[in-house]
């Protein structure tokens, strides 16, 4: 069906001007749409046909690219929901007309909508395949980066999807290789879709070694004939590495990477993922400080007032702070705020207790936050059902926020230790045992990561793994990864018949991980032939050992 049907036209208005622009979203997605009216700051009505029986169309009126109103076939409470509803479709013709088709009658819909919000939102829950293989393809195989500057902020990224941003971060890689690495192919997919049609992505191109000459010598032409540097002086940056191939960071111990079957994976990525962090979470706020020997009486009565008030909305839930009751009315939330918010404005803060003028502008900001929120119906539904679940507080948010970051964190440390990038790893695994404790997932980490650098020739290596591990297993005395870790450590110490026990018990909490059943499967076979473990070496780690055929050398 054509949108150039005159019927279809009739149907839409009786004098139709001409389209700019037409189309199908079986060719040209709806989000594609969007994003092309805002980048070319188009302003009129955008006209969707829908992909069934029904007569009429979706419109949306659009100033200098921004939809500003809309008018649509299936009911919905605002604009934007009202434009979500339309991602879904696959098929059916849409025309672009400078002019607004939409007026003002009863029925239609005003707002402000982020098309670059709108989108990452839809993708979550609807993904045109056929537009994300497309877009994939066109990537190639030159690496890809995020852009300088690129709006990130305004996608509305949630914990997940940050984690394949600072996979992208950690090193430029293909696309393909980014969606192998990351843990959620699909969802790999997606973010590279998105990122790519909101124009957030570039190609990584070092500088050539014909560039690099050039700028080494200052302006002096290499002359023809010359003789080329050595191979091993020459930049390799042009010439992207073999695929799987990790080289090595300056000064890693690679000495230590094990050799025959004693080959440990490259990271944690083969077991299953870590459960949603559920450990003691430390997320203390900065509060005032002591009131000065200067002030007198009245003025230290307030310095202390704010000190107070302070520490107990951190605790509070915006109603607590208003101090009115779930079930009050708009106007009295109004009216409790206004008698707030003149005792605790900013500006009326006197200038003697000037130094408490953050912590005073964080009371009126909480308060302002409280008054809008239970002022707006729909805002706060919302925020009594996060009350509800024990939400809602400064405290709990702060808490919330660090519980987000250690998520994020935490699928860093596994694509830096992909990388061999092993102290950074650390540093992350430390940060976050410091904020996040009684969690099993960050000591048994780390115990991984001691284990791929160091081995377990040092003994205050092994005693440190020992430890985390023990820590570990205090948490979570089933914690898949700790089993893991522990079993390649005992392996490696040559204690075989602990590390099957370790190796099985893997098997039996995670069925799927073919690692751990190969290792089950070499302990049976080893255990029939009567073959038995030996106990480790002691003395000076120097000497000659059983490891000698473990390692490299």
């Amino acid at each position: 069906m054509s949108p150039c049907n005159s019927l279809e036209h009739r149907a839409l208005t009786t004098s139709v001007p001409k389209p700019v622009a037409e189309g199908t979203l079986s060719a040209t997605p709806f989000g594609h749409v969007l994003l092309s009216v805002q980048k070319k700051g188009l302003s009129g009505t955008l006209a969707i046909w829908p992909d069934d029986e029904r007569a009429g169309q979706d419109r949306i009126l659009f100033r200098a690219g921004a939809p500003a109103v809309g008018r649509f076939l299936d009911p919905a409470a605002d604009l934007e929901r009202a434009m979500l509803n339309i991602f879904h479709r696959q098929q059916g013709p849409y025309a672009f007309y400078e002019a607004d088709l939409v007026g003002d009658g009863a029925g239609s819909l005003r707002g402000q909508v982020d098309v670059l919000a709108l989108i990452a939102t839809a993708l979550r829950g609807d993904v045109p395949k056929d537009a994300v293989s497309r877009v994939i393809r066109k990537l190639g195989l030159e690496r890809q980066r995020v852009k300088k500057g690129a709006p990130l902020h305004r996608l509305g990224l949630q914990s997940n999807e940050m984690a394949f941003i600072e996979l992208m971060r950690a090193e430029p890689a293909t696309a393909a290789i980014l969606i192998e690495q990351f843990g959620d192919p699909k969802l790999a997919q997606r973010m590279l879709y998105l990122l790519a049609i909101a124009d957030c992505l570039e190609p990584y191109r070092p500088v050539s070694q014909q560039k690099l000459r050039a700028v080494s010598s200052s302006g002096h032409a290499t002359s023809r004939g010359s003789t080329p540097p050595p191979a091993s002086t020459r930049s390799s940056g042009s010439i992207p590495p073999p695929r799987g191939r990790i080289s090595s960071q300056p000064g890693a111990r690679d000495s230590h990477l094990p050799g025959g079957d004693s080959v440990l994976p490259a990271s944690l990525s083969n077991l299953p993922p870590a459960k949603t962090l559920s450990g003691e979470i430390v997320a203390p706020r900065s509060m005032p400080p002591g009131p000065p020997e200067s002030l007198d009486e009245d003025e230290r009565k307030r310095w202390e007032e704010v000190s107070r008030v302070i520490s107990m909305m951190d605790r509070q839930n915006y109603f607590e702070m208003l101090g009115v009751k779930e079930s009050a009315e708009s106007n009295d939330i109004r009216s409790k705020y206004m008698t707030l918010a003149k005792k605790w404005h900013p500006d009326r803060l006197p200038v003697e207790l000037s130094g408490l003028r953050p912590w005073v502008e964080e009371v009126f900001h909480l308060l302002t936050v409280a008054n809008d929120t239970l002022s707006d119906t729909k805002k706060r539904i919302d925020y009594q059902k996060t009350v509800m679940q024990g939400g809602g507080t400064p405290e709990s948010e702060r808490k919330l926020n660090v519980m987000v970051e250690a998520a994020i964190n935490f699928q860093k440390v596994d694509i830096l230790v992909k990388r061999r990038r092993y102290d950074e790893a650390i540093e992350i695994c430390d940060s976050a045992m410091a904020v996040v404790r009684k969690e099993a997932d960050y000591p048994a980490m780390k115990a991984w990561i001691l284990l791929l650098r160091d081995g377990v020739e040092e003994e205050e290596v092994g005693d440190e793994i020992r430890s985390l591990l023990r820590k570990t297993f205090s948490l979570n005395p089933d914690h898949v990864h700790g089993h893991f870790t522990r079993a390649h450590f005992l392996k490696r110490m040559g204690d075989h018949d602990k590390a099957h026990k370790h190796f099985k018990k893997v098997a039996k909490l995670d069925p799927k991980n073919l690692e751990a059943l190969r290792e089950v499967r070499v302990g049976e076979m080893r255990k029939s032939r009567g073959r038995t473990s030996a106990p480790p070496p002691r003395g000076d780690s120097k000497r000659p050992s059983l490891f000698g055929k473990f390692f490299k050398k």
